[in-house]
């Protein structure tokens, strides 16, 4: 016979998990960044697969074509702000901020202002990875 409050104790325990997934894959994405702006490729392709995407504001990114332009790259600086998340699913995990970058990329500056950034995390084998993450800029109200 169950205890009679074993669901909420289910519920609890379920819900500080997947917390504790959340929490874990956020410090992974802030490692993403930090391999994006040391120029780190080798921790960078333990985190994005090789059949990751990106989507960015000057279009669709593949992961080998990320790390063969990254030497182009600059990130001068970042802030990632108000990041959250969710599980769908036991082996995916949705984050979702909002992130200002500095820097350069060809020669040319990153557009300015902040940008909304969402990472799709799934679980393979034993690790997270994350496998698409795309930029929406937010829209400046203009007076």
């Amino acid at each position: 016979m169950k205890p009679r409050n074993s669901t909420t104790i289910n519920q609890t325990n379920r819900f500080h998990s997947k917390r504790a997934i959340i929490n874990a894959v956020i410090q992974l994405e802030k490692r993403v960044w930090k391999a994006a702006q040391d120029r780190d490729a080798d921790t960078f392709k333990e985190l994005v697969p090789s059949d990751a995407i990106m989507i960015f504001q000057s279009g669709l990114t593949p992961q080998p074509q990320y790390l063969a332009s990254m030497s182009e790259r600059t990130i001068s600086g970042y802030e990632i702000r108000h990041i959250r998340g969710f599980m769908p699913n036991s082996t995916t995990v949705i984050l979702y901020y909002e992130a200002l970058r500095l820097g350069k990329e060809a020669g040319r500056t990153f557009p300015a202002g902040a940008v909304i950034e969402s990472t799709t995390w799934i679980k393979r084998g034993r690790r997270w990875v994350a496998i698409l993450n795309q930029e929406t800029p937010i829209a400046v109200a203009r007076g």
